[in-house]
């Protein structure tokens, strides 16, 4: 394997890892409860993926549970009173 095919199937991998822990955060109109800043700062550090790993599957998960309102900014957080 050359090292772009191993590099190509690394980034593949992340990608997918990355997409399969975001699909729960948006199937069934779950709230949004975190940023996306917030949820990449959790997936570089806990799955060990890169932002460019992480950029493309937030879009295909949006795309793949039809939550459009996920590409809008996380508003009005909910505050303890």
């Amino acid at each position: 394997m050359t090292r772009s095919e191993e590099l190509s199937r690394k980034a593949a991998d992340e990608r997918r890892r990355c997409l399969d822990w975001l699909l729960p955060f948006m199937k069934d109109g779950q709230p949004k409860l975190a940023t996306k800043d917030e949820l990449r700062t959790v997936a570089m550090r806990d799955l060990g993926v890169s932002k460019s790993s992480f950029d493309f599957a937030w879009i295909d998960a949006i795309e793949r549970t039809g939550r459009q309102d996920w590409y809008e900014p996380l508003r009005g957080r909910l505050r303890e009173h």
